[in-house]
């Protein structure tokens, strides 16, 4: 069986970590990355390991908190877009040198979007950080990146999930991390809940009302919300990320047809959303050590 991987990250936030526990896991299998395409979140963390730096990078992510964070947050005035993007970047490239993409000891592809023509734009060549920022640039949150020409955007909006976009070798084994997985079941119950809260609240004395939407927003703030059946339509943001959620989950899973990976991991994009997702990073990475290794043992058994 060949150890060699061609692997495949997606999209997806701060969802996006749980790739450092699956890259964790595929290396401490004794399996080779040869290869890495990403989008967005994939392009980040892909990046950062195909450079080397994916243990500094974990590091620092371990020590964010709150505060930290909105510290990190370079808000704009512009009514184009909420974030310039630069302080992240920068303070990512005191920890992670920048190098360029054809220099890097293996072969990585950061995917984006044409913010007019509507093309994938592929990063295969430059520096390595003008091609995540681009591939991050989440439209309305994230300034667009001008590049030679065009206005660039999140590749997420035209492929998800790169598995198209790596590089392959004879042999070798295709793996796709997909973290925008359209779950059913786990919808169904998010609706389920929610009624059963809406019909609590509306049987129940407005005062009592009031005490309880107020304890709904204190969990929110402590960054506990994820675990609330929270109203999808409660402001414009769940309505941004659910709407990014359903259309990223759609288009990973028309690649994954188009392209089936060898290995396939999946994470549910309703989890750790928001500030939430970056402040449990610990979390995250380990959810995706677990899941690669249950895609991993599968794949081995089917193959012994």
């Amino acid at each position: 069986m060949s150890k060699n991987v061609a692997l495949a990250l997606s999209s997806g936030g701060p969802r996006g970590f749980a790739y450092i526990g699956g890259i964790e896991e595929l290396l401490a299998r004794g399996y080779k990355i040869s290869a890495i395409s990403g989008t967005s979140a994939g392009a980040l963390v892909g990046g950062i390991y195909a450079a080397g730096g994916l243990e500094t990078f974990k590091e620092w992510l371990l020590g964010l908190d709150p505060v930290k964070i909105m510290r990190l947050m370079d808000f704009s005035i512009s009514k184009n877009y909420l974030v310039k993007g630069e302080k992240v970047i920068a303070a990512i490239k005191q920890r992670v040198p920048e190098a360029n993409i054809e220099d890097l000891p293996i072969p990585f592809t950061a995917v984006a979007t044409d913010l007019f023509t509507g093309e994938e734009v592929l990063f295969k060549e430059g520096p390595l950080f003008q091609a995540i920022r681009a591939s991050i640039s989440i439209p309305s949150m994230f300034k667009p990146v001008e590049w030679k020409g065009r206005t660039l955007i999140d590749g997420g909006i035209v492929n998800t999930l790169p598995l198209n976009r790596v590089q392959r070798t004879p042999g070798d084994i295709l793996v796709g991390f997909n973290v925008n997985q359209i779950d059913a079941g786990a919808i169904q119950g998010f609706l389920d809940s929610r009624a059963a809260l809406n019909q609590g609240k509306a049987e129940k004395p407005l005062l009592q009302r009031l005490q309880t939407s107020i304890q709904e927003l204190r969990l929110e703030a402590d960054g506990r919300e994820e675990h609330l059946p929270v109203n999808a339509s409660d402001n414009y943001f769940k309505i941004l990320q659910r709407s990014f959620g359903i259309m990223n989950g759609t288009i990973a899973r028309m690649g994954i047809a188009l392209d089936p990976p060898d290995v396939l991991v999946d994470l549910p994009f309703d989890t750790y959303h928001g500030v939430y997702g970056y402040t449990h990073a610990r979390e995250i990475i380990d959810t995706g050590r677990e899941l690669m290794a249950s895609a991993l043992d599968n794949y081995e058994r089917s193959h012994a």
